[in-house]
C-alpha cells in the first residue's frame, strides 16, 4: 500500500501532467549559465552593479525611476478570528470546520506510531488524533457541553 507521501507525490505529478506543467526541480533541457559573463546571469539588468539590490545607490525612502508598488489586497477576517491574520486559502480546496489551535508534546514511541498510522491509513494526524480523541471520549461518556460553557467554568 502506498505511503501518504506518494500518494501526494502522485496526485501532484497528475495535476501537472494535466497542466503541461514542468516539475520546478526538473533540470533537464536547463541551459548550463555562461560563468565568464555575468551579465548573463541575472534577467539582464545591466545597470544593477554589484549590489544586492538595485536601490544601493538610491537616496532612503525615494524610489526614483521606479512604478509604485501595487496596493496590497485586504485581508479576510473569520468571524472566530483572533486577531491574528490568516493565510488565504488556495483556490479549489474546500473549507474545513472551523478548528481551535492546539499544541501538545508526544512521546517518540507515540510520535513513531502516529506515523506509521499515517502511512497505513492514509490518512493526515490531525484527523488520526480527532479521530482517536472522540473514541476515548465516547469510551469515558464525555459529552459536548454547548459552546455556552467558558474554559474556566468547570461545574
Amino acid at each position: 500500500m502506498p505511503s501518504f507521501a506518494e500518494k501526494a507525490r502522485q496526485a501532484q505529478d497528475e495535476k501537472r501532467a494535466g497542466r503541461e506543467e514542468k516539475d520546478p526541480a526538473d533540470l533537464s533541457g536547463a541551459q548550463e549559465p555562461d560563468w565568464n559573463n555575468p551579465d548573463s546571469w541575472g534577467g539582464g539588468d545591466s545597470d544593477a552593479g554589484n549590489s544586492a539590490s538595485g536601490n544601493a545607490g538610491d537616496s532612503a525612502g525615494r524610489n526614483d525611476g521606479q512604478e509604485p508598488e501595487p496596493p496590497t489586497p485586504p485581508k479576510r477576517s473569520s468571524p472566530a478570528s483572533t486577531g491574528r491574520s490568516r493565510a488565504p486559502r488556495r483556490r479549489g480546496r474546500p473549507r474545513g470546520p472551523e478548528r481551535v489551535p492546539l499544541t501538545v508534546r508526544i512521546l517518540p514511541p507515540t510520535d513513531r506510531k502516529l506515523t506509521a498510522a499515517v502511512q497505513q491509513t492514509g490518512l493526515n494526524p490531525q484527523t488520526l488524533v480527532e479521530d482517536a480523541l472522540e473514541a476515548y471520549f465516547r469510551r469515558l461518556k464525555i459529552q459536548d457541553p454547548g459552546p455556552e460553557q467558558q474554559e474556566g467554568d468547570v461545574a
